[in-house]
């Protein structure tokens, strides 16, 4: 079984691919010398940006291509990357635990092996013991899963990032989120729908018992979509993440989703964020008639459409639990339909309150040119910039399978939404092995992340 990331070979500043794949040409090798090579859709063309004076609108544009669809035979499967030679010897204990799927070689799923693909759909997939059993021993639950229990770098034990993760269903999804987002520096507030009783409910206390930095909200919200209950679930956390001291940025997520980018990577783009917020902003494409039943917003605010998913500063959220406005504002959401797409948005992008970190450009995330949206990747059916979904559609948004990997692995996100566990789960474990060999090989400074895209971003410079 092949090793996810070890796809390509570096000497000096060239390139190559250094083993045969199936139907892989001579016509298909991008060869680099010192230069920034850019692939467009799924052809292996590409430009030397040296010389290319065009705007710069027109050059995002090129570069989101970049990680727009089609295998690349690339090392860890996306141009975002490239090997070096290590320059440090490191202890092999922090990566002891195997993260490879049973009976499935990842790697010929994220190259679109067509052999590999058809096995895995005809694999069935058996029940899971109990999380109450497999982690009734917690240190060694710990251990076998391959928890990385420490800092491993001076950087991110100075980052600690701040989670919530909204959950109602499926305590083993969460748990293999969990191990691949987990580590001793940060905090992770576990909001568990109080719909969610019996069994389940017991599933997630017994995981989470198992960690002194994951914790349950202490206020249980009734979470329906396009109700309150969404937002104030992750009100409930921010809440009571503030009583940690040390974190500098939050994320919230849910228990359908799954990480882009390690800890590691998170933590050297939120440094380049540098108190910037990300959040999805649109007035063009906003669903005006949500406000119609509400009187005039407070404060000024001009409501602004988005994602409830955002990446967030610490003085952010303290503004948010502490403020009169976000309060006053709060209030006037909850008289409209869906206030989740529209409490966070507005408040990230109505900069004469003067919030830390909101944004002061041209907000309009239509097909991420102007302002990117980065917090997630989701693929919606009638997006204007909607990508083929090799899942399945559940309420217009893609549920995604093992034929998704290739794209996935390209994504410049920091999260993807959403995976089903009861579908085509080889997809969110495969990802899982690819998040865990990209972590093991930045730690052993075999692996480079490329940071120029992140730098390149029109919100990280027009801020508060």
């Amino acid at each position: 079984m092949a090793v996810i990331g070890s796809a390509v070979h570096v000497t000096k500043s060239k390139l190559f691919i250094d083993r045969q794949t199936d139907g892989l040409t001579t016509d298909n090798i991008v060869k680099i010398e010192g230069i920034d090579l850019y692939f467009f859709v799924s052809k292996q063309e590409y430009v030397n940006e040296q010389n290319r004076k065009d705007t710069d609108v027109y050059d995002q544009q090129r570069r989101l291509k970049l990680f727009d669809r089609g295998p690349l035979f690339e090392v860890s499967f996306s141009p975002l990357y490239k090997n070096v030679l290590p320059v440090k010897n490191f202890s092999i204990w922090t990566f002891r635990s195997s993260q490879r799927v049973t009976n499935v070689d990842c790697s010929q799923l994220f190259e679109q092996n067509p052999k590999e693909i058809e096995k895995v759909h005809k694999m069935n997939v058996s029940e899971s013991a109990s999380v109450c059993l497999k982690s009734k021993d917690c240190e060694n639950f710990i251990t076998r899963g391959g928890y990385i229990m420490h800092p491993l770098s001076e950087e991110e034990a100075d980052f600690s990032i701040a989670f919530s993760i909204l959950v109602y269903k499926s305590p083993e999804q969460f748990e293999i989120l969990l191990r691949a987002i987990y580590r001793p520096q940060n905090v992770y507030c576990v909001h568990v729908d109080n719909k969610t009783t019996g069994n389940d409910f017991k599933e997630f206390q017994c995981i989470i018992r198992c960690f002194p930095n994951v914790f349950l909200a202490t206020d249980r919200k009734d979470v329906k979509w396009g109700k309150i209950g969404v937002l104030t679930a992750e009100l409930s956390c921010m809440k009571d993440l503030l009583s940690f001291k040390k974190w500098k940025y939050f994320i919230n997520l849910t228990g359908q989703e799954f990480p882009l980018r390690t800890n590691y990577e998170l933590v050297q783009i939120l440094k380049i964020y540098n108190g910037s917020n990300d959040g999805e902003g649109t007035v063009k494409r906003a669903n005006k008639d949500r406000w119609e039943k509400a009187s005039k917003p407070p404060h000024g605010i001009r409501p602004v459409k988005g994602s409830v998913h955002v990446t967030l500063n610490r003085k952010f959220v303290e503004y948010v639990i502490d403020s009169r406005v976000a309060k006053d504002f709060l209030q006037w959401v909850n008289k409209t339909d869906t206030p989740d797409e529209t409490y966070f948005a507005s408040l990230i992008h109505n900069p004469q309150l003067g919030i830390p970190g909101s944004f002061k450009g041209e907000l309009e995330t239509d097909f991420g040119v102007r302002k990117p949206f980065l917090s997630r990747f989701k693929n919606w059916h009638d997006a204007p910039n909607a990508l083929p979904c090799h899942g399945k559609y559940v309420r217009s948004i893609c549920i995604f399978g093992i034929e998704d990997l290739p794209l996935l692995a390209r994504r410049p996100e920091f999260f993807a939404n959403k995976f089903h566990f009861d579908y085509q789960r080889q997809a969110l474990l495969c990802m899982n092995e690819l998040i865990y060999n990209r972590t093991r090989d930045e730690y052993a400074q075999r692996l480079d992340f490329d940071t120029q895209y992140y730098k390149s971003l029109k919100h990280v410079k027009n801020i508060v």
